[in-house]
């Protein structure tokens, strides 16, 4: 650990000295002001000695922006993104890049990334949560990159933290019964129907309207998803392009969209004030009850996504076609997920080798 010597002289000055060791050598440098005397044992702390001194001589020598100027000017002017994600953006430009934003952009090695990716892991954030704070970084460099403010983006090549998931739990038709008839509301009780008898995910189920599903066609078109913004939530495309799509209607879910209907609200799925539902209402009013029933199974509501998926798959619909039902982006996406439900594919493939050895 550096430390640090302040030492008053005869002219009234002060001067900040900072001792560490390398290689059982005590060294020292003499700053004039405070701050980057502590600074510079900061950087020694997290660092290392070679790297601190590395990140002085470009600090000293450079006028490069900051991390901190380049993320916020990049968070400002990135394009594509909704005002939820450009929220989520600037909070981990302001609070998970503190340690590195006041760093010049070509002092943020494969060094500096390391040891903030450890701090993230110390504090306990999952995994996915790693993952997606360094993919913003990364995102930032590379683009710094491509503007030549650097020569390469230091994230790349870098080992993420990784987590178990939790398991999907894939509900039997019984046993999506018993939670269904542990439903009391109609409102909830249907919104559960409609989520697993579409497979649809909760965001795009809440943002219909009743003009977007043909009850002769038994057709629903799906073109829109609640998102949450500055604002708190806001209605726009759905999670890729794949998920813009148009879907046949099971019959259980041509019932529940008619009398949805009859309400006469603005989208299909309304509380009582005739606003739409949120995920959090349907979860404290109907399912973290009704799930008991279960017990000791916890599925989640996501998880009536995954049985709509599943029965489809035992059913033998082939999985492109599931693929292009869930609004998946490419079916590599529906075969990493559902792979493991697909037994009768795995036996085919083991009877074919039987049959070969007799």
């Amino acid at each position: 650990m550096a430390s640090i010597q302040s030492r008053k002289h005869k002219d009234g000055s002060v001067t900040h000295r900072v001792l560490w060791r390398d290689g059982g050598r005590q060294r020292s440098l003499t700053f004039e002001d405070i701050t980057s005397a502590e600074g510079f044992r900061s950087n020694i702390d997290a660092y290392g000695s070679t790297e601190a001194l590395a990140i002085l001589d470009i600090t000293d020598t450079s006028d490069e922006q900051t991390l901190g100027e380049w993320v916020d000017q990049y968070v400002d002017t990135l394009a594509g993104i909704g005002d939820g994600t450009r929220k989520q953006y600037r909070r981990y430009a302001a609070h998970d890049l503190a340690a590195l934003r006041p760093l010049p952009l070509p002092a943020i090695t494969e060094t500096t990334v390391k040891k903030w990716l450890l701090d993230l892991e110390v504090s306990k954030a999952a995994g996915k949560t790693v993952q997606n704070k360094h993919a913003f970084l990364s995102g930032a460099l590379k683009a710094a990159v491509r503007g030549g403010l650097i020569d390469r983006n230091p994230c790349e090549g870098q080992r993420i933290k990784r987590t178990e998931r939790r398991e999907m739990v894939m509900l039997s038709r019984d046993e999506f019964d018993q939670v269904h008839a542990a439903i009391g509301r109609e409102l909830w009780a249907d919104l559960a129907m409609w989520l697993v008898s579409t497979g649809m995910r909760f965001g795009e189920a809440t943002a219909l309207r009743a003009t977007d599903v043909d009850l002769d066609a038994g057709t629903c078109r799906i073109a829109r998803a609640w998102k949450r913004s500055e604002q708190g939530w806001e209605v726009g495309p759905p999670k890729t392009r794949r998920s813009v799509r148009t879907i046949n209607l099971p019959a259980p879910a041509v019932d529940v969209a008619r009398r949805r209907a009859a309400d006469g609200g603005e989208y299909m799925f309304v509380n009582g004030a005739g606003s739409p539902v949120r995920q959090q209402n349907f979860f404290n009013e109907a399912w973290s009850e009704a799930r008991k029933a279960l017990a000791p199974k916890t599925p989640r509501i996501h998880d009536l996504r995954h049985t709509c998926a599943s029965w489809m798959i035992g059913a033998g619909v082939p999985l492109v076609v599931v693929s292009r039902h869930l609004g998946h982006e490419d079916i590599t996406t529906t075969a990493n997920t559902y792979s493991h439900v697909d037994r009768a594919s795995g036996k085919a493939a083991a009877d074919a080798i039987s049959k070969i050895l007799g």
